[in-house]
C-alpha cells in the first residue's frame, strides 16, 4: 500500500486537514459509504501510531462483514483518492476568494439572476481594488475577466454592450508582458547559472516597445520584471539595478510575500555572479539588496527566523568591503533571529571569520575551539582557517596534523561533491609549499604551474600569493 497514489497524498495531510476531510467524508452530499469512512480511519490511525499500512488489514477494517479478497478494497482505496483530491479542490479554492468571485458571477449570469449578479460583481470590483494584489501583474488579468463578465451580461440582458476595447485589451496587454517578462527573468538566471549561450529571445524588446502605453515602464509590477530582465541581459549596466531596486522597496509590501522574495532573490543571485566575475561594485549593490530583505523581513521565514547561510553571507559582504563595524554591528543585531538550536554555534563560528579577516589569529583559534561543525562547509571553512593561521604563524606540526586530518575528513565525505577535490588540492599544495627547498627556483616553477594549471584548487589566489612570499 506504501507505494500507492492514496498513501502518498494522505501522508502529506496535516492534522487539521485529516480533522477537515473526516467531516467531509461524514457528509452525505460528498460520501455515502461507510466503508470509506473506515478505511480512513484505519488509515488514520495507522499515520497517528506510525504503522504501515497492511493490505489485509485495511481490507478487514473497511469491510464488516468481511469480503473475500483484495480487489474490492482496490476500488475502495480508487473511490477514496477520488473524493480526498475533490478536497483537495475545495481547499485550493478556499485560499482563492477572486476565484471563487469569478465562478459566482459566472454562474449567476447565465441562471440570468440580476440582482444577485449586481451584488457579486460589487463584491469583486472591491476584492479586487483592494490594495493587496495576488501577484505584480496578475490584477491586469483580473480587470480583464472583470470586463468580459460585464459584457457577456449586457449582451444575455439584451441591452447595449458596454464594450470597452481599449481598456480591455490594455489589461490584457500589460498582463501578457509581465508573464512574458516573468518567464524571460527565469531563462535568463537558467542561462548565466548554466552558462548557455544568451540567445532566442531578442524579440522580447522590440515586441514591448509595440505595446501601447508602454506597461514594461509605466505599470510598477510589470516594470519589476522588465528592469529585472534588463538587469540579467546587460550585466555591465548598473542603471536597471538601480531601478529595480526603487522598484522593490516601493512596491514589495503590495505583493505576495513569496513573489516578493523571489524578486529579491532574484537581484542577490545576480550580484553573487558578478561578484564571482571580478565586479567590486557589485559587492555594494548586493549588500543593499541583502539589507533591503532584512529590513522588509523577506529574507527571513514566516517565523521570523533568519537562515544561517544568510546571516554568513551578509557577513562576507561587510567584510569584503572592510566596513568593520558594520559587520559587529549586523552580527550582534541579527544573532537573536537565528534559529534557536544553532544561535550560538552560527554566531561564533561566523565572529571567527571576523577575526580572522581583521588578523586576529589568536581569538580566532579561540573561538573556533567552542564551535560545533554538523554542517559540512562549515567544517570545511574552520579546517580552511586553522590551515592559513598556522601556516602564518609558522607552526609546522600543527599545520602538518591539520592537513592530515583535513585529508581523512575529505576522504569520508563524498558528499561535498567537487569541494573535495578542491580542497585535497589545497592540502596537496599547502604541504608542498611547506617543503620547498629555499632558492631552489626550478622546484618552485613547478609547483606555481600546478597550482595555476590544476582545474579544480580552492584559495588558489592565496597559494600563489605565499608561493611568491617565500622567495
Amino acid at each position: 500500500m506504501k507505494d500507492s497514489a492514496l498513501i502518498e497524498i494522505f501522508d502529506a495531510l496535516t492534522p487539521w486537514e485529516l480533522r477537515s476531510f473526516k467531516t467531509w467524508l461524514e457528509s452525505p452530499m460528498f460520501n455515502r459509504k461507510t466503508s470509506l469512512l473506515r478505511l480512513f480511519d484505519y488509515l488514520n490511525t495507522c499515520q497517528k501510531k506510525g504503522k504501515p499500512h497492511q493490505l489485509n488489514e485495511a481490507h478487514q477494517a473497511t469491510f464488516d462483514p468481511p469480503l473475500p479478497g483484495i480487489p474490492k478494497l482496490r476500488h475502495e482505496m480508487s473511490d477514496l483518492l477520488k473524493l480526498l483530491r475533490e478536497f483537495l479542490v475545495w481547499q485550493e479554492l478556499s485560499q482563492l476568494p477572486l476565484q471563487r468571485d469569478f465562478l459566482l458571477l459566472q454562474t449567476l449570469r447565465k441562471r440570468g439572476l440580476e440582482k444577485n449578479f449586481a451584488l457579486a460583481l460589487r463584491d469583486t470590483e472591491n476584492l479586487i481594488a483592494e490594495e493587496k494584489i495576488e501577484g505584480a501583474f496578475s490584477g491586469n488579468l483580473d480587470q480583464f475577466r472583470l470586463e468580459i463578465e460585464k459584457h457577456e451580461w449586457a449582451m444575455r440582458s439584451k441591452r447595449g454592450p458596454d464594450f470597452s476595447f481599449e481598456k480591455m485589451a490594455g489589461n490584457l496587454n500589460a498582463w501578457y508582458a509581465g508573464q512574458l517578462l516573468q518567464i524571460a527573468c527565469i531563462e535568463r538566471s537558467q542561462q548565466a547559472l548554466l552558462h548557455r549561450e544568451k540567445r532566442g529571445m531578442e524579440w522580447i524588446e522590440s515586441l514591448l516597445q509595440e505595446m501601447p502605453g508602454r506597461p514594461q515602464t509605466q505599470l510598477p509590477g510589470v516594470a519589476l520584471y522588465y528592469y529585472g530582465y534588463q538587469m540579467l541581459t546587460d550585466p555591465d549596466n548598473s542603471e536597471p539595478v538601480s531601478i529595480f531596486r526603487a522598484l522593490l522597496e516601493q512596491h514589495q509590501s503590495r505583493l505576495p510575500r513569496d513573489e516578493a522574495r523571489n524578486l529579491l532573490m532574484l537581484a542577490i543571485n545576480h550580484g553573487i555572479r558578478r561578484i564571482n566575475e571580478g565586479d567590486q561594485p557589485a559587492l555594494r549593490t548586493t549588500l543593499d539588496f541583502y539589507l533591503l530583505g532584512l529590513t522588509k523581513r523577506l529574507l527571513q521565514d514566516e517565523n521570523g527566523v533568519l537562515s544561517k547561510y544568510t546571516y554568513n553571507n551578509v557577513l562576507m559582504n561587510f567584510l569584503a568591503l572592510k566596513e568593520w563595524e558594520k559587520a559587529t554591528q549586523f552580527l550582534e543585531a541579527y544573532r537573536m533571529q537565528l534559529a534557536d538550536k544553532e544561535e550560538e554555534n552560527t554566531y561564533r563560528y561566523n565572529l571567527a571569520i571576523y577575526h580572522f579577516r581583521k588578523g586576529d589569529f589568536d581569538k580566532t583559534l579561540e573561538l573556533l575551539r567552542n564551535v560545533n561543525f554538523p554542517d559540512a562547509m562549515y567544517n570545511l571553512e574552520a579546517r580552511k582557517m586553522l590551515l592559513k593561521i598556522y601556516f602564518e604563524q609558522g607552526a609546522s606540526d600543527a599545520l602538518e596534523s591539520t592537513l592530515e586530518n583535513l585529508l581523512t575528513w575529505l576522504r569520508r565525505h563524498g558528499e561535498i561533491g567537487y569541494h573535495r577535490e578542491m580542497y585535497r588540492n589545497l592540502a596537496r599544495f599547502t604541504g608542498q609549499l611547506l617543503r620547498l627547498n629555499p632558492g631552489d627556483e626550478a622546484q618552485r616553477g613547478r609547483l606555481e604551474k600546478k597550482i595555476r594549471d590544476t582545474p579544480l584548487v580552492a584559495e588558489r589566489g592565496w597559494l600563489l600569493e605565499k608561493l611568491k612570499k617565500n622567495r
